[in-house]
């Protein structure tokens, strides 16, 4: 009231000096006050969460999202719309004894939502930090994701006495048992094992100097092993161990070696899918029904090889994915249904060069989904990807590194649950500083990074499989 009754015996032209000079009931005062904000951690898309954001001089303070299309903030609460990075800004204007205080940006990741009551395993292996230069050390590995778990949890699997490096390739489940197949290595030899439930290594026969596996299927209570062996010089043969008992998969008319690179089990009979090859090699895709090999008719027009990658059995029809490695050009991803001719699949949407191939296969009811991945044939630089029924879908790298589009990534194994999609790979962005790192990707959002193993710098995630309880 006392400022409003001087304005009236003040000259109109005295107005501009009142407002500059006595303020407002509206002005900013100049005590200093600052914003603790916590950073909430790794969050899950689908939930929400109370945020806890104060001012020194505790007055309320303003949550704001910067990334509307991760989460999105309503007074204190975030809400977690989709994976990706979330940032959210908490500021305070200030009050007419308190100065605006300075704004804090928390930024953190919203890993994508896992189906209720699911589990995700993931194998693959890591580069031990002990590893010495042009010798590096790798340690089989295996991540578990659980749905309502914002993070995945790392487990390096244990190796027999001697063993100096191992590598897990393949995963499968059955009941409430995880089935791993890997290989370790002393320095000198390479040996096939596999882990039953994180426990010892159990090491697989062999009279080769090599040997490896690179898929495991559990049907019946018998456990199926798919790989190959050999002496050091490319000449092996492809290996089938059925509950630890040694067999060798001939190669078919014509082809003198073979590899296997996966298996299945179904209605009483076994299905293994690789490679047959001569001297010259001259690479052929195969399939051995119960141990009978045929090969997979070639490409129209392919000049150079192909092999197969992956096999999926479902209502009797047998699927089968690979890919061509041409003398000249682009490889090209395949597939095969019932040993028919070979289909092309087409190339995803950002490989402008269509070099492109083809890694695991499965079968949901009539939908056929294929992991893979596309180069684009300038900087070298590769794209995950996946096909469904032929359509493909680029799966993007995080959109949280600072060039998403010029990093490189991949996906080689596909696993699904319900009409959930799992994908699992790796990714690199020299451009940000990430190193070669483990990833998955759910219903063709962002890639999640898995967390880097204790001890380690670099992994790769090399098979995927779901577990619904």
């Amino acid at each position: 009231m006392r400022h409003l009754k001087l304005l009236s015996l003040l000259s109109v032209p005295s107005l501009a000096l009142f407002f500059a000079g006595c303020g407002s009931g509206n002005r900013v005062g100049h005590t200093a006050q600052t914003i603790t904000f916590a950073n909430p951690g790794t969050e899950t898309a689908g939930t929400s969460l109370m945020l806890s954001a104060n001012a020194s001089s505790d007055v309320a303070v303003t949550l704001t999202s910067t990334t509307p299309g991760v989460c999105t903030v309503s007074g204190t609460t975030a809400t977690f719309v989709a994976a990706g990075t979330c940032t959210i800004d908490a500021s305070q204007s200030g009050t007419s004894t308190y100065a605006a205080a300075s704004q804090v940006a928390q930024s953190f990741t919203v890993n994508p939502a896992i189906g209720p009551n699911t589990t995700i395993y993931i194998a693959g292996y890591a580069i031990s930090t002990a590893s010495s230069p042009g010798n590096p050390v790798n340690v089989a590995e295996i991540w578990q994701l659980k749905s309502g778990s914002p993070t995945a949890t790392a487990t390096a699997l244990p190796t027999p006495s001697g063993i100096t490096s191992s590598q897990a390739g393949a995963i499968t489940i059955s009941g409430s048992d995880v089935y791993v197949a890997g290989t370790t290595s002393n320095g000198t030899n390479q040996t096939a094992v596999y882990w039953l439930n994180n426990g010892p290594a159990i090491t697989l026969p062999s009279s080769k100097a090599i040997s490896q596996t690179n898929a495991i299927a559990v049907s019946g209570g018998n456990v199926y092993i798919a790989g190959y062996e050999e002496n050091g010089v490319a000449n092996g043969n492809a290996v089938l161990w059925v509950n630890g008992t040694h067999t060798m998969l001939s190669p078919p008319p014509g082809k003198a070696y073979a590899g296997a690179s996966a298996v299945m089990v179904s209605g009483g009979n076994v299905y293994v899918a690789g490679i047959a090859f001569n001297n010259d090699n001259d690479e052929s895709a195969v399939l051995w029904v119960n141990g009978v090999p045929t090969i997979l008719p070639p490409p129209a027009g392919l000049t150079g090889d192909y092999f197969a990658n992956g096999l999926a059995i479902s209502a009797g029809t047998i699927y089968v994915s690979g890919s061509t490695i041409p003398n000249v050009g682009n490889s090209t991803a395949l597939f095969w249904v019932n040993g028919g001719a070979a289909t092309a699949l087409p190339i995803p949407p950002n490989d402008s060069a269509g070099n492109y191939g083809a890694g695991a296969i499965t079968v949901s009811g009539s939908d056929v989904y294929i992991a893979g991945a596309g180069s684009n044939g300038t900087t070298g630089d590769t794209s995950a990807a996946y096909w469904m029924n032929g359509a493909a879908t680029t799966l993007p790298m995080p959109n949280a590194f600072a060039n998403p589009s010029d990093g490189t990534s991949s996906t080689s194994e596909i696993a699904l649950s319900g009409s959930d999609v799992y994908a699992a790979g790796w990714l690199v962005d020299s451009t940000d500083g990430v190193a070669q790192t483990a990833a998955y990707w759910v219903n063709s959002g962002e890639a999640t990074l898995l967390p880097m193993p204790s001890g380690t710098y670099e992994s790769w995630a090399s098979a995927i499989a779901v577990a619904t309880q």
